[in-house]
């Protein structure tokens, strides 16, 4: 690549049209071979990623990339939506595979489904908001919209997040519900917002408190702290049943990723012993 394209690349976050690239001195022979080389990742016709920063990437991190590149590329009026839009908000994908880019039309133009791209309906221009040069749509939004696409689990962990981090509240669900053109997944993100809760702290327990309410159980408690009859802090619980006296702790497989989760599961198993005879003497 020439100096000019690396600049362009660098200033725009590792993304950049056709047009912008002829600008720098290619065409689209030139622009071919680049990706043919792997400089360049064609994310859509006319639309490019860095093909550096894709070495080693995660999915999320290649469809993020994928999403933007082809936003920027996009013409109408839209935003960043659906599980697109979870991706580059950095809210968890629960059970969802992020295959097909989701633009969500924000004025005058024409709904369509295209190879790698989803373009729905139009909303509201209120709705999207700037992140990093990218128009995304609210979080809030984003939720309901997934949750509309991918079920109630993947929406309550996706709203879990971005209510345990302050990005949305109860109200902006409950307002992207009733703004959000869902269809017949409308139920499913209508449960979505009811069950979701900030005091969850990972998908897993997002997840693990969805398969409580799928059996039938009473409502579980989150992230409960134990104290003994002194008034002592003794620890915090993932998930309490106090009518049933039963604790109830999610270890994620995350949680042990690469040497040090490895070593952070030699120290928890160490300590395994003790805690245990503590979560049976208290639950006796």
């Amino acid at each position: 690549m020439n100096d000019l394209l690396v600049a362009r690349l660098s200033a725009q976050g590792g993304l950049v049209t056709a047009l912008e690239a002829h600008s720098c001195g290619y065409t689209n022979v030139s622009l071919h071979r680049l990706v043919a080389t792997g400089d360049l990742f064609r994310a859509r016709s006319g639309c490019f990623v860095d093909g550096r920063l894709l070495n080693d990437a995660s999915p999320e991190k290649r469809h993020a990339l994928t999403a933007r590149a082809v936003s920027r590329g996009y013409r109408q009026p839209h935003a960043i939506s659906h599980i697109s839009a979870l991706v580059v908000l950095g809210l968890p994908l629960l059970n969802i595979t992020a295959g097909v880019v989701h633009l969500t039309l924000t004025g005058p133009g024409r709904p369509r489904t295209l190879p790698g791209l989803r373009v729905h309906p139009e909303l509201p221009d209120s709705v999207a908001r700037q992140r990093d040069g990218d128009r995304v749509v609210h979080p809030a939004m984003a939720i309901v919209q997934s949750a509309s696409l991918a079920g109630i689990t993947a929406g309550v962990a996706a709203a879990d997040a971005a209510l345990h981090a302050g990005q949305v509240t109860k109200n902006d669900l409950e307002i992207a519900l009733r703004v959000a053109r869902l269809g017949p997944g409308r139920a499913d993100a209508r449960a979505a917002v009811d069950l979701a809760d900030g005091l969850t702290e990972s998908p897993g327990e997002s997840w693990t408190r969805m398969l409580f309410v799928s059996l039938g159980l009473p409502k579980v408690e989150p992230q409960v702290v134990i104290r003994d009859r002194r008034g002592r802090f003794v620890g915090r619980v993932d998930f309490l049943f106090r009518a049933k006296r039963t604790i109830v702790e999610f270890d994620g497989l995350a949680k042990y990723a690469g040497a040090d989760g490895r070593q952070a599961l030699v120290d928890e198993s160490a300590a395994r012993t003790h805690r245990d005879r503590w979560v049976i003497r208290w639950c006796g």
